[in-house]
C-alpha cells in the first residue's frame, strides 16, 4: 500500500515539476527579452542623440565653402548727377562665392569674391529703314562689379539654426563700357565706344542665420550693406559702390 501511495504522490509530483520548469523557462525569457527590449531602446535613443549631435554646431577648425545669389539695391546717393547715355537699374543680381574658416564654434573668419553684371541691349533697327538709307541710332553696353572682401562672423547661438552678425573690408573692382551708333547707309555710320574702369575700398556689415540642414550641409540667408569711397570716375551712371544686398546660402562643410 505504501509503494502505491508513493508512486501516486511521484505521478502528481512529476506534471506540477514540468509546469514549474515551463514557468521559470518562460520567465527567464520574458526577463531576458525585456532586457534585450530595454537594450534596443537605448542604443536608437543613442543613436538619435548621436544623429543629433552631428547635425549640431562642432565646427571648430572646420572649413566651409558657400555659394550665394541675390539682389543688390544701389543707394539713391550711389547714383552719379552727371548725365549718362545709358541709365542702369539700381536692382542689379549679384552671385557671391565665399570660403570661410571656423577658429571656434561662434568665430568664423570668412573671405568673398562677387560677380554682378548687368547689360543693356541695344534695339535693332528696322532692316527695310536700313536699306531706304533712313538714319539710325543705336546705343547699348554693360556694367560688371567685382566685389572681393574678407570678413568675421560671429554666431549668437550654438545650435543648428544660429543667426550671425559680421564686419568685412574689400574692395570693388568696376568697369563699364558703352557703345553708340549713328548715321545712315549712304552717308555712313559712326560708332563710338567708351569704356570706363576704376576700382573702390569698401566697409560693410553683415546679419543672417545659417540652419543646419544636414551633416556636411547648411543653408542660410544674408543680409550686407556696404559703404565705399568715390570711384575716379563714373561707372555706369553710379560714382561709388553702396548699397544693401540680400541673398540666399548654400554651404558645404568639411
Amino acid at each position: 500500500m505504501k509503494t502505491k501511495k508513493s508512486s501516486t504522490k511521484s505521478n502528481k509530483l512529476l506534471p506540477l515539476t514540468i509546469i514549474g520548469i515551463i514557468l521559470l523557462t518562460k520567465t527567464s525569457l520574458f526577463a531576458q527579452n525585456t532586457e534585450w527590449g530595454i537594450d534596443e531602446i537605448k542604443r536608437i535613443e543613442q543613436e538619435k542623440k548621436h544623429e543629433h549631435d552631428s547635425l549640431m554646431v562642432h565646427l571648430k577648425n572646420n572649413w566651409q565653402i558657400s555659394l550665394c545669389y541675390g539682389q543688390w539695391n544701389f543707394n539713391n546717393s550711389s547714383k552719379s548727377r552727371v548725365a549718362n547715355v545709358l541709365d542702369f537699374p539700381n536692382n542689379m543680381g549679384i552671385w557671391n562665392l565665399s570660403v570661410a574658416r571656423y577658429f571656434s564654434e561662434t568665430i568664423a573668419l570668412n573671405a568673398n569674391f562677387g560677380v554682378q553684371i548687368k547689360k543693356i541691349e541695344p534695339i535693332q533697327p528696322n532692316f527695310f529703314s536700313i536699306i531706304n538709307g533712313d538714319d539710325i541710332e543705336i546705343e547699348g553696353g554693360g556694367v560688371i562689379f567685382l566685389p572681393f572682401n574678407v570678413g568675421l562672423d560671429y554666431f549668437l547661438m550654438k545650435q543648428r539654426f544660429r543667426p550671425y552678425i559680421g564686419v568685412g573690408v574689400g574692395f570693388v573692382s568696376a568697369n563699364s563700357k558703352l557703345a553708340e551708333a549713328s548715321g545712315n547707309m549712304y552717308d555712313g555710320i559712326n560708332a563710338d565706344e567708351l569704356e570706363s574702369s576704376s576700382n573702390a575700398p569698401f566697409i560693410e556689415v553683415s546679419s543672417g542665420f545659417v540652419y543646419r540642414s544636414g551633416k556636411n550641409t547648411q543653408l542660410g540667408l544674408n543680409c550686407e550693406y556696404v559703404q565705399s569711397t568715390d570711384f575716379d570716375q563714373n561707372i555706369g551712371g553710379f560714382k561709388s559702390y553702396s548699397g544693401l544686398k540680400i541673398s540666399g546660402v548654400f554651404s558645404i562643410v568639411f
